[in-house]
């Protein structure tokens, strides 16, 4: 009797489930080619971070060896284009043109290194940026007409993909410098900008001090302070140690040759680090009071810039 029940259930279920219903389908009409459908080729303004990416950045810059990931500026996304580009240390310098210190400074274009690479060759520089292109592309066809709206965008104020300007975002920190003193001295050893530091032979300690540059974050207030060691470039072990913030910084020159202040430091005893004729290579990691920690130098950063955070025991 029981099973007879259970089955009898069973049979007005499936009854109702399948009881075809007399409510009208509101899909009985869909079509394809809705009347107000969303334009995915919608036209992008030119003369936005999204119009220089789309008809520059991507297709001419971000070719294959190029700023494709590799080093800075990374020119894959629209995102990376823009936190790669605003406010950032260019790679190389005019020695010329001081004044081109920055990549792109928002609404002047006469301090925009983007621009001066991209007009004038640069003594000591690969060349006049870019260096190629690939076949098909219309740069060279419509260069004048590119260059203007790279301008155009600077002009404007260089927002980002949102419309903001730089100044409602917060961008991460970016190298300043690194200099050593050897044996407790005062005075920084010698360098040259894009060469290890040289540290004479018998030194037994050395207290490495780092710059950095960060938008808003006082530099003394990063809430991340620590650094890794290798003698690989662009590969450092696991060992991490943390980086002292002094309680006065030390002004001296940094990796653009001028001055800046150098608030962390590090002393270390040279015999931990290798041997006479071994390159320590460097790598920091810091975070301001917004974004996330980052890497200094970055797996991005150019040979140049990883070389300037880098010493060679003698």
């Amino acid at each position: 009797m029981k099973s007879v029940i259970v089955f009898a259930c069973c049979i007005l279920v499936f009854g109702v489930a399948c009881k075809k219903s007399s409510s009208k389908n509101p899909y009985n009409s869909w079509t394809d080619d809705p009347s107000n459908p969303a334009n995915v080729n919608k036209p992008i303004d030119p003369n936005t971070i999204q119009g220089l990416h789309k008809n520059i950045f991507k297709p001419t810059c971000s070719n294959s060896g190029c700023h494709d990931g590799n080093f800075e500026p990374d020119f894959r996304t629209v995102e990376s284009s823009y936190n790669s580009l605003i406010n950032r240390l260019s790679t190389n310098t005019d020695p010329n043109n001081p004044q081109f210190n920055l990549r792109v400074v928002p609404g002047d274009v006469a301090k925009s290194m983007l621009l001066h690479r991209i007009n004038t060759f640069i003594p000591g520089s690969q060349g006049i940026m870019p260096l190629s292109v690939d076949p098909g592309s219309d740069w060279p066809a419509k260069k004048a007409e590119y260059i203007q709206n790279i301008v155009n965008w600077i002009n404007d104020g260089a927002k980002d993909q949102f419309g903001n300007l730089p100044g409602s975002v917060d961008f991460t920190p970016q190298m300043g410098g690194l200099i050593a003193f050897a044996d407790g001295a005062s005075t920084p050893l010698p360098r040259s900008l894009f060469a290890p530091i040289q540290i004479p032979s018998g030194t037994s300690t050395l207290k490495l001090m780092m710059a950095y540059i960060d938008d808003k974050t006082p530099i003394n207030q990063f809430t991340v302070n620590s650094v890794n060691f290798s003698l690989t470039p662009y590969q450092y072990d696991s060992t991490v140690q943390t980086m002292t913030i002094e309680p006065s910084a030390f002004n001296s020159k940094g990796v653009q040759n001028t001055n800046i202040d150098y608030w962390h430091s590090i002393t270390v005893n040279v015999a931990d680090l290798g041997l006479p004729g071994d390159i320590i290579w460097i790598r920091t990691e810091v975070a301001d009071k917004v974004n996330p920690v980052v890497f200094v130098p970055a797996s991005t950063s150019s040979f140049n810039m990883v070389k300037h955070f880098a010493i060679k025991i003698n």
